[in-house]
């Protein structure tokens, strides 16, 4: 969609589209959400109703499908909205455009119910090691997408992706028979939405394909395994293959990762030292939300804010 020589994961938005929808963000209406934690519908509709005849705007809807659920692709796309959030009238003004697009792509989801749609991880000094989120429910969310509203002024964070599935097809046959046993178990489960029941323990492949299954990989719990059990090793052979195959950038401002959680685990690593030196309001910060692929409706809906 551009004729700059850049990845092949990143989308830049058509400056015709960005001024459009720029001018008609203040059209978009505040977010409704379902009681099953989803974009109502009713929100859905009038976003796509305000979007409607956008220049390009099937362009790059059909770029984002393409990178994101391409069986042999990545699972993951980087789109540049940095423009688009320079343009709107306000910052919510900015992220209810951003969200709007997303609903395009899949619906918004607010997994947690005493959180806002838009999730801030704020400032993280340690890694996050590969996972995919919500690993212990029956349905994780579909997508994640994490939008940089600042960087680290210190150059660090950098964001990690990998194609989990091509991992784990260079696993080793006992290693990944091991990976099917319900024998891992991840933190607690409470206070959640549209995302099923717990399933605890759980196992880290269930056979399904990739369109109705997941690889329900998390690292986190790893720290305190026993090196020797044979599970936890199995689990490590996987961190070590989504590492090699790992692609690793820095987000700027306004860049919006959006991996799809049935192929693709995702990370960060640590920000930089002298974090106690940046002011508040310019340390690095990150909003998350989750995406649900299949639409469901719901009778009634509620606002948030």
């Amino acid at each position: 969609m551009t004729s700059r020589s850049v990845p092949e994961y990143r989308v830049t938005l058509p400056k015709e589209l960005v001024a459009d929808l720029a001018q008609r963000a203040t059209d978009l209406p505040q977010w409704l959400l379902g009681n099953d934690g989803e974009l109502s519908p009713e929100t859905a509709a009038r976003y796509h109703g305000v979007l409607a005849g956008l220049p390009r705007l099937a362009e790059f809807t059909t770029t984002c499908h393409q990178l994101l659920g391409a069986p042999d692709g990545d699972g993951f796309a980087v789109l540049e909205l940095a423009e688009l959030l320079d343009a709107a009238e306000s910052e919510k003004a900015g992220l209810r455009a951003v969200t709007a697009l997303l609903s395009l792509i899949a619906t918004p989801l607010r997994a947690f119910d005493h959180g806002p749609l838009w999730q801030p991880l704020g400032t993280n000094l340690a890694n996050t090691p590969m996972h995919i989120d919500v690993v212990n429910s029956t349905l994780p969310p579909d997508y994640i997408a994490q939008l940089c509203v600042r960087p680290d002024p210190r150059g660090q964070g950098h964001s990690v992706v990998s194609q989990v599935r091509r991992a784990v097809d260079r696993l080793g046959y006992a290693d990944a028979e091991l990976l099917t046993h319900p024998r891992y178990v991840d933190g607690s489960f409470f206070e959640l939405t549209g995302v099923g029941e717990e399933r605890q323990p759980i196992p880290i492949l269930d056979g399904l394909p990739p369109s109705e299954g997941f690889v329900r990989f998390t690292a986190m719990t790893l720290a305190d395994a026993d090196p020797a059990d044979p599970y936890a090793k199995a689990a490590r052979a996987l961190e070590r293959e989504l590492i090699v195959g790992q692609r690793r950038f820095l987000l700027g401002r306004g860049d919006l990762l959006v991996a799809n959680q049935h192929v693709c685990c995702h990370g960060r690593e640590a920000l930089g030292g002298g974090q106690e030196d940046v002011a508040e309001d310019e340390r690095c910060l990150l909003l998350q939300i989750f995406l649900r692929g299949q639409v469901r409706h719901t009778a009634t809906s509620e606002v948030v804010s």
